[in-house]
């Protein structure tokens, strides 16, 4: 799979064909992702990322909605895309 992030987001599978990556905060997510990438991101910093000071009532459970999503459009693309977003313990 290949990213583009100067300018608007666009995402290709490894075959060309443009993926569509369903809604703001999953685009968002995913930029963030693709900025840090290499490196965890704390899900507090995604929180403050995707809503600023205004964040959901339930933080932890819309963030992982969102992870969700992001998951399912990468491997409904590419089989095997939904490992690109990979999460781990925190600490």
């Amino acid at each position: 799979m290949r990213f583009g992030v100067l300018g608007p987001l666009a995402v290709w599978t490894s075959d060309g064909d443009a993926v569509t990556i369903p809604g703001l905060k999953v685009r968002a997510l995913l930029v963030d992702l693709l900025v840090h990438e290499g490196h965890p991101v704390s899900m507090d910093r995604l929180v403050d990322d995707l809503w600023g000071n205004e964040p959901p009532g339930n933080p932890a459970g819309a963030l992982q909605v969102r992870v969700s999503q992001l998951r399912k459009a990468l491997e409904d693309a590419e089989p095997g895309g939904k490992n690109l977003v990979v999460s781990r313990a925190p600490g």
